[in-house]
């Protein structure tokens, strides 16, 4: 009896210990997943965010919309390179609601618009309703937002042709059912959307030496231009469908039919078990980090040079579930983590 009692004591012990074992096991494994997940959620959203407002001729070039639609919000956020949402702001084009990849409700997004997708040279323009003679159009089709730019100028707008074997680019005023269309045929350094003579501010991208200049072009250039395609991508969090389950989600933007709400395409899970995001924007001269709601009352995205990313992971359930992803008190583990970044095409940034 008393052997008996004693092995009971020894197992016992055992027994807790490896109970006591497992569980910090268990906690150091979920600990370890959050740090990863935190880890690849900063790094990829990290570069979305400074690459914001990008292009090849430099982040301070004047951009001029060439879009009918130019005016509506959703096309001035080119000029300024991203547009933040704050948990109460509707974020045009994805859903919020409880379904599989929409938008949790309360949290913050952020769009991030740049042009960095290719790098095709311009050979000639020397007429302001001419096509952009190119040197390929790899990659771009009919209706794509384009972004032509130079030391000067950088301007926005949509395809409506590819044509001389492919190395043509048109820019008519374009009328197709479902696409955004150009003001004119015209390039203009100023809107008016004439759509006929250009008067006095008609701009040609390229007028190759020894080329007399049209006498449309008000403005015009003999420097190198680039035509490169135009992205936009929307970072928020999402259920990502596995029972009470949030994500960290990417989506590009597609915007071709010109209106003020764009079409959420490709929506990918990036980091599981990020259930919260909070994004707070610093402004050239400013010191301290604000809100979305001051950025668009003040109407200074544009000026934004710094973005505050504070997110909240929490343990995912996997092979670990239950009490083995929890706290003492019962609550899931998490981390809450800030990271700043520096928006790289946005003068003083330092």
């Amino acid at each position: 009896m008393i052997a008996l009692l004693l092995g009971l004591v020894v197992t016992a012990a055992a027994g807790g210990m490896f109970l006591a074992n497992k569980r910090v096991y268990a906690s150091t494994e979920t600990l370890n997943r959050i740090q990863e997940n935190t880890r690849v959620a900063f790094e990829i959203m990290s570069r979305d965010l400074r690459e914001a407002g990008g292009n090849p001729c430099g982040g301070a070039l004047p951009i001029v919309s060439q879009l009918k639609s130019g005016d509506n919000g959703w096309w001035g956020q080119y000029a300024d390179g991203l547009h933040g949402y704050a948990g109460s702001e509707v974020a045009p084009g994805t859903t919020t609601g409880s379904a599989a990849a929409q938008r949790v409700a309360g949290t913050d997004a952020i769009d991030l618009h740049m042009a960095n997708n290719g790098d095709i040279r311009v050979t000639q323009h020397d007429n302001p309703a001419a096509v952009l003679d190119v040197t390929s159009t790899t990659g771009i089709s009919d209706n794509d937002i384009l972004m032509v730019c130079n030391n000067s100028f950088a301007f926005v707008f949509q395809a409506t042709g590819i044509t001389g074997s492919g190395v043509k680019i048109g820019h008519n005023g374009g009328s197709g059912s479902g696409t955004a269309g150009n003001c004119g045929n015209e390039f203009q350094y100023e809107r008016n959307c004439t759509g006929g003579a250009s008067g006095d501010k008609g701009y040609c991208f390229l007028v190759p030496d020894g080329k007399s200049v049209n006498p449309n072009c008000a403005k015009h250039s003999r420097s190198p231009a680039t035509v490169v395609q135009v992205q936009s991508f929307r970072w928020f969090i999402g259920n990502n469908g596995r029972p009470g389950g949030r994500s960290l989600y990417r989506a590009t933007l597609v915007n071709e039919a010109g209106g003020v709400v764009p079409t959420a395409e490709e929506v990918v899970e990036i980091a599981e078990g990020v259930s919260g995001m909070n994004l707070r924007y610093r402004t050239s001269g400013t010191a301290n980090f604000v809100d979305a709601s001051t950025i668009t009352a003040a109407g200074s995205w544009g000026d934004v040079n710094a973005v505050q990313v504070g997110l909240t992971v929490e343990g995912a359930e996997g092979a670990l579930r239950g009490s083995y992803i929890e706290n003492t008190d019962g609550d899931v583990l998490n981390r809450q983590l800030t990271h700043i970044v520096a928006i790289r095409n946005k003068e003083g940034v330092l």
